[in-house]
C-alpha cells in the first residue's frame, strides 16, 4: 500500500472506500477459502492503517487547536492541559487508539505463506476467522470528510448488471426507462388490477453517525456545530482551506402539516350498485293527523260507522351516486431524483381532496335544510347559542315525539368553540385558558346537543384575504354563524369503491416519460333517511354580557 502520509484526504477516503467494499464482500462469504481469509486479513490491516493515519491527522489538528488557546505555565502543567483539552474535544480519538493498539496482527498478509496447519483448515475454522475479522473492523472514520454517494443497479434491470455502479443520475434515468419499457401493456377493464413494484437503483450515502441528524439525535445544534467546527477540517482552520467554496446544502424534506381533522361524521354504508332506492316513512305528524276515531254513546247506539285507516303503499326515493376521485401524473425522472417531493405532493393532494369532499357533503346538508331561521340574541355568544339550540332541540323532539334523551346532532364551524370560550371567560371573570373544552362540550350536552365542530364551512376571514376584506373584519369574529341541527341518523353517506390504483404505466405516458402515480375513483352519495335538518343563524357577541336585571320580554 502507498505511503499514506503523502496522500490527500480525498485520496485516502477513496482508498478506504475501495478497500472496505472489497473487505465487506469477503466477509459476506459463507465458506471462504484460506486464500480469501488471507486477503481479508490484509485488507483489515490496510484499513487499520488508514484509520490510524486519519486519527493521526485529527489528533494533530486537535493538539494545534488546544495550543492556540493555551496559557503558558510550567512544562508539567502544559502537558496535562494539552491532554485534557484533546481528550475532551475529541473523545473518539482515545477509544479509536485503544482499538488500534489492541488489534492483533495474526492474519497472514498477501505474499506470505500460510502456516502449515492452516492448509487443513475446516470450513468452520475459516468462518471463525472471518467472523473475528468482522468484529475487529468496526471503524467509523474520525476524519471529517464529504461522504461519497454510491449508486448501484438493482437486479434484472435491462442492459445493467446486478450491483453495477452507476456513475451519474443520467445512468439512473436510463435504468428507469429501461425498466419501464419492459412493462406489459395495460389490459382488462380496470375492475381488477395487480400492481407490482420493481427496483431500479439504490443510493447509499456514507455519512458518519456523529454528523447525522435524526429522531435519535439529542441535540441537533450540537451536530451542526460539530460539522462546522474548524478543528474537524484538515489543518484545523477554515481559512487554510480557502473558504467553504461548496454551495449551500439543500434540504429536500418537505412539511406535511395538513390533517384530516374537522371532518363531518355521518353514518356510512357501502353500496355495490349505482345508488340507493328506499321507502320514505311518514313522519309522526302524518300519523297524528289521522290517529283513529272517537264516538259518543249515542253514536255507538245509532250504529254510526267507524272510520278505518287503510295502509297505503309508501313512496320511494332514489338517490344516485356521484363519482369523485384524484388522478396524479408523475414524471419518471422527478420520482427518481426527488421522491420526497412526489410523496409530499400525493399526500397533500389527498388531504386537500378529503377536505374538498367534506365541504361538498356539508353543502348538500345545508341545501336540504333550506332557508335558515334567524335568531336575535341578548348579547352573549355563550347564552344566546345554548338558548337557541335548546329551543330548536326541544321543538325537534316534540315534532317527532322522540325520547327526552334522544341525541340531536349540531354541526358548527370549528371556530365557534373559541368564540364561546372567550365569551364564557368574560362572563365568569376568568382567563380564557381556564375554560376547558370539557366545560364547553358539557354545556352543549346539557341542552341535548351532540356538537360537531368542522372545517370547510363558514371560513374565517384570513390575513390572505386582505385584498377583499377590511382590517376590522379580519381582527374580529363574524357577527353571526350558521348551525345545522338534525336528529341522529337523519343523513347517511353511501360509498362504493370503483377503482383505487397507483403506479400505472401505459405506453402513451411512457413516451412522455410520465406515469400515473395515483388514480382513485369512488362513488358516493348522501341520502336523507328520515326526519329533516334545520339551518339556524345565531349571533356572535363575546362581550361576556350577563343580562340586565330589568330585562323585559
Amino acid at each position: 500500500m502507498d505511503n499514506l502520509s503523502t496522500l490527500s484526504v480525498e485520496e485516502i477516503t477513496a482508498l478506504q472506500t475501495e478497500k472496505r467494499n472489497a473487505f465487506d464482500a469477503l466477509i459476506a462469504l459463507d465458506a471462504p477459502t484460506t486464500a480469501q481469509v488471507d486477503e481479508a486479513g490484509a485488507l483489515a490491516d490496510d484499513l487499520d492503517a488508514i484509520d490510524a493515519e486519519m486519527s493521526r491527522r485529527a489528533t494533530a489538528a486537535d493538539r494545534f487547536a488546544a495550543l492556540k488557546n493555551k496559557k503558558f505555565a510550567s512544562d508539567e502543567e502544559k502537558q496535562g492541559g494539552e491532554r485534557e483539552v484533546a481528550n475532551k474535544e475529541n473523545p473518539e480519538r482515545a477509544e479509536h487508539e485503544e482499538t488500534v493498539q489492541e488489534s492483533p496482527g495474526e492474519v497472514v498478509a498477501p505474499g506470505e505463506e500460510a502456516p502449515a496447519e492452516g492448509e487443513g483448515e475446516t470450513e468452520t475454522q475459516s468462518r471463525g476467522k472471518v467472523a473475528a475479522l468482522a468484529a475487529k473492523t468496526q471503524r467509523p472514520s474520525t476524519a471529517r470528510r464529504q461522504a461519497p454517494v454510491l449508486i448501484t443497479a438493482a437486479a434484472d434491470v435491462p442492459e445493467f448488471s446486478t450491483g453495477q455502479h452507476l456513475d451519474s443520475l443520467s445512468q439512473v434515468a436510463e435504468a428507469v426507462i429501461n425498466r419501464a419499457r419492459g412493462f406489459a401493456p395495460p389490459s382488462g377493464d380496470g375492475s381488477s388490477v395487480s400492481i407490482q413494484k420493481f427496483g431500479t437503483a439504490m443510493f447509499n450515502l456514507d455519512i458518519p453517525e456523529d454528523l447525522t441528524i435524526d429522531r435519535h439525535t439529542g441535540d441537533h445544534m450540537e451536530v451542526i456545530n460539530r460539522a462546522a467546527s474548524e478543528r474537524n477540517l484538515e489543518g484545523g482552520s477554515l481559512v487554510a482551506a480557502g473558504g467553504w467554496c461548496a454551495p449551500s446544502e439543500t434540504l429536500y424534506d418537505l412539511d406535511d402539516d395538513a390533517t384530516t381533522e374537522g371532518m363531518l361524521s355521518l353514518p356510512e354504508v357501502g353500496i355495490k350498485r349505482g345508488g340507493l332506492r328506499y321507502a320514505v316513512s311518514p313522519t309522526f305528524a302524518d300519523f297524528y293527523a289521522n290517529p283513529g276515531f272517537m264516538q259518543t254513546e249515542a253514536e255507538a247506539i245509532a250504529g254510526t260507522q267507524k272510520p278505518c285507516i287503510e295502509v297505503d303503499c309508501p313512496d320511494f326515493t332514489e338517490v344516485r351516486m356521484d363519482v369523485e376521485g384524484v388522478c396524479i401524473k408523475v414524471p419518471i425522472l422527478t420520482n427518481v431524483g426527488y421522491p420526497e417531493y412526489v410523496r409530499n405532493f400525493v399526500s397533500q393532494t389527498m388531504t386537500a381532496h378529503q377536505h374538498w369532499i367534506n365541504a361538498n357533503v356539508i353543502g348538500r346538508l345545508v341545501a336540504d335544510a333550506g332557508a335558515a331561521r334567524v335568531f336575535t340574541g341578548l348579547g352573549s355568544t355563550y347564552s344566546d347559542t345554548l338558548e337557541a339550540l335548546g329551543l330548536v332541540i326541544d321543538q325537534t323532539r316534540q315534532r317527532y315525539r322522540l325520547s327526552f334523551r334522544a341525541t340531536v346532532e349540531v354541526v358548527l364551524p370549528f371556530w365557534v368553540k373559541n368564540a364561546i370560550r372567550s365569551d364564557l371567560a368574560r362572563r365568569s371573570g376568568r382567563n380564557s385558558l381556564a375554560v376547558s373544552e370539557q366545560e364547553i362540550t358539557s354545556a352543549f350536552a346539557q341542552v341535548g346537543a351532540n356538537p360537531q365542530f368542522v372545517y370547510d364551512w363558514q371560513l374565517l376571514p384570513d390575513v390572505d384575504d386582505a385584498a377583499t376584506t377590511g382590517v376590522n373584519e379580519r381582527n374580529t369574529y363574524p357577527g353571526s354563524f350558521n348551525a345545522l341541527v338534525y336528529p341522529a341518523g337523519t343523513y347517511v353517506k353511501g360509498t362504493a369503491p370503483v377503482i383505487n390504483l397507483n403506479t400505472v404505466y401505459d405506453a402513451a405516458s411512457l413516451q412522455e416519460n410520465v406515469y400515473t402515480g395515483l388514480f382513485t375513483e369512488q362513488g358516493f352519495l348522501v341520502a336523507k333517511r328520515k326526519f329533516a335538518g334545520e339551518l339556524l343563524t345565531l349571533p356572535v357577541c363575546n362581550a361576556g354580557r350577563m343580562g340586565a336585571l330589568d330585562q323585559t320580554c
